[in-house]
Order: structure tokens, then sequence, then C-alpha cells
């Protein structure tokens, strides 16, 4: 492995109160394919303004006895890890977009979960190239302490156009601000809002979210998979759209709706808080997505609608329901699709997936048993949607699915996972 440091700016970042709770999540990670050369030299200077123009991404996570979490940077010492792997005559084959692997394993001991980088030397940023003669696979690792999803697939991008422009990253700065009171801030203010039984019932939903998960047997539970194309999601807007009361609405809205197949009495899903007229700009560095919970309507049988999901979006709500934050009686979807702007790298992206290294126990979180689902682009007209639900849930879902002309449609059981 070698480190692309900054070349001459020692900066220490206060991660915001919000971002230091990410340490349990896993580094974000995807990793992109392209059938076009990728010149690792032309990589790795476009890695160099990237860092040099933004400093803490080459940074080390430092946590000091009563002093709060930060990132330390430190000129030519510390850096983005980049691994160039050359795969030889091994056969890349990524025919099946379900199944490809990724050919890459973890030899380097990056950390699965974030929290294993602090107070070590271990990057917070990786970016690693594999190839052959054929294929050119570029992944990239961030550090959750630092980035959610709105930063991640922001500094893809800007990695990919360095990559295009080598005058890219002078022509842009600032390519992120850095503000930790800034969200920190707009928590505060949001939890002043919220009433007495929503901050107590707030505070411990993840203890049953955790105890659910340890509770439940795994035997009742599925997933499922498959590819929707751009057509099959307008199809299924078009299919939910009350024209008489909802003017506007969007297609992650219809999907939530489409996916909500028995009754349920909350639901739960990240919003972007870039860009929302609440203080946070779209170049914000750090975690900024909020999770919005809201509760289903008793006058709709409790069966989710879309124009509920759009009102939560409008006012941003955490209302919790008692019966349903302790059974964990929710439906949760996530959905990457508006933060994705595929890199081309100077060519054309032929897919893009969620990263796992090849050698690692399957720790996906797929494996779990819970209500909750994810959608993301693979191409530019094609998206992955994994859905996992108990078994009779993802049965009625399959079949919503097929009616729709989907053909190519993967489900598995969580206990054999096969």
């Amino acid at each position: 492995m070698e480190l692309i440091t900054n070349i001459n700016v020692y900066q220490e970042y206060k991660l915001s109160n919000f971002d230091s709770k990410m340490g349990i999540w896993p580094y974000i990670k995807m990793i992109s394919w392209y059938k076009h050369r990728i010149d690792s030299h032309r990589l790795k200077r476009a890695i160099q303004q990237i860092v040099d123009s933004v400093p803490i991404l080459g940074g080390r996570l430092v946590n000091k006895l009563f002093s709060p979490l930060k990132v330390v940077c430190k000129p030519h010492k510390s850096g983005v890890g980049f691994i160039d792997i050359d795969l030889g005559e091994q056969e890349i084959n990524i025919d099946n977009l379900l199944s490809a692997k990724t050919y890459v394993k973890n030899a380097f001991n990056i950390p699965q979960k974030s929290a294993d980088a602090i107070n070590k030397d271990t990057p917070l940023v990786y970016v690693i190239l594999n190839h052959n003669q054929s294929y050119y696979g570029i992944t990239l690792l961030v550090n959750h302490f630092i980035a959610d999803g709105g930063t991640y697939f922001k500094l893809l991008e800007y990695l990919s156009q360095a990559y295009e422009d080598p005058e890219y990253v002078v022509k842009s700065e600032p390519l992120f601000t850095i503000d930790s009171d800034k969200m920190d801030n707009f928590i505060a203010e949001n939890l002043k809002k919220l009433s007495w039984k929503d901050k107590l019932l707030g505070s411990r939903v993840f203890i049953f979210y955790a105890l659910n998960i340890f509770l439940r047997t795994k035997n009742n539970w599925s997933y499922i998979e498959c590819i929707l194309t751009k057509e099959k999601l307008d199809l299924i807007k078009r299919k939910s759209k009350n024209l008489s009361n909802e003017s506007a609405y969007s297609t992650n809205d219809a999907l939530f709706e489409f996916l909500s197949v028995v009754p349920i009495k909350q639901f739960i899903f990240p919003c972007n808080l870039r860009a929302r007229n609440v203080g946070i700009p779209e170049n914000y560095l750090g975690n900024a997505e909020l999770i919005i919970s809201d509760l289903a309507k008793p006058e709709n049988n409790y069966m989710l609608k879309h124009t509920d999901v759009r009102k939560s979006v409008n006012q941003l709500p955490k209302r919790y329901g008692l019966i349903s934050t302790l059974t964990m009686n929710v439906l949760s979807h996530n959905s990457w699709v508006k933060l994705q702007n595929l890199p081309g790298f100077s060519g054309k992206l032929i897919w893009q997936k969620w990263f796992e290294f090849d050698d690692a126990p399957n720790k996906a979180w797929s494996s779990f048993p819970t209500t909750s689902s994810l959608i993301y682009k693979i191409t530019e007209n094609q998206y992955l949607l994994i859905c996992i639900n108990l078994n009779n849930v993802i049965s009625q879902v399959e079949k919503k699915l097929i009616n729709l002309g989907i053909e190519e449609i993967i489900v598995k059981n969580l206990q054999s996972n096969r």
C-alpha cells in the first residue's frame, strides 16, 4: 500500500457530536467497473490534488482522555491509502450483475468498523485499483466518522473529475466546507421541538432495535434482490400516484408505498439535509443525514401511502409510537439514488455495486432479520433493490415485482443465506 499524503498542511478537525456516533458503521464502500484503461499515475495524481485541497481526508482519528474525537492531519506522514492490484491473467466475469465478485482480498487489514481506526495509523480513505487486461475496478472506501452517503458520492465524483481534468480541483475549490457546529446546532434545535415522549422513545430506539435482532430467529425471514430499470421505476410511480390529491412526489415515495404490503405502525428513512434550507450547505463534509421517523395512519388501516412519506420528507419529523418502538414494527427504507452521479474516469461506467472483500466473512446487512430495504444505481438505467422482511411479506413483494414484468428475482432465506 502506498500513502498519498498532503504536501504541507497541518490541520486538526474536531468531529461534531453527530459525527462521533458513527463508529459502529463500516467504511462506506462501492466498486465501479470499467472496460477502458484506468491509468494508475493519473489516478494517484487526482488523489494528491484532492488530499491537498481537503487534508482531513488524509488524516488519522485521535481520541485522547477528556478530549473530543479529532482528525489530525500531518503533512508528509499520514494520507490516503492507495492500492494497485494487478490480477494478471485472472478472468473477471461481470456478466451476472447480481452475483459478480469484487476480485479483491483484504490482505492489507483494512478495518471493517469505522471505530477500528481510532488511535491507529490507519487511513480514513482508501482507493483500490484492481485490473486485468480487459477490466478495471476502482474501489473507494471512506470512514463513516467523516462521511455519509452524500459526502461519499461527492468525493467519488470529485475524484473522477480530477482524473479527467488536472485543473479541476483548482477551479472548484473549496471542494468541501468543514464546520462541525452547523450539524450540532441543527440537531440541538431539532431536539427542542420533540415532545417528551418522542425524546424518551427516540433515545431508546437503538437498544430495542439491537434486542429485536438478537432475539429474533432467522427461520421466518428472507431477503429479495432484483434489478429495476428506470422504466420499471417510472411504472411504479405511475401506479402509485393519486392525481387528485398529490401534484408532486418522488419515485422513492412511490417505491416506499410499493414495498408496503402489510400494515405497519411506523416508517423510517434517512434524509439528506444538504441544500434543504436548514443551514447545511451542499458541500458540507461529514454526516448530515437525519433519520426521519413517522407513524402510519389508522385511517389507512396502517398501510403506508406515498403521501405520508412526502409529508414526512417536507416536515422532517421524529415521531415514535410506544408499541412500534418496543416491537420494532417498522418499515425502513434507504435510497442512495439521488446521491449518485456515476463516475466515468474518462470513459463509461459498466456497473457499480456495494463492495465486500472476497475473503471476508459475510456480515452484509442483508443477513440481519429487519424490515428494511435499500435501492441504489448500478448503471445509468439500472437500479439494485434489496428488501428484507418476513417470508410472507417477501413473497408478496415478489408477486408485485413479477406482475411488473421483472424476470430476474433472487430470494434467499436468511437462515441458510445461500
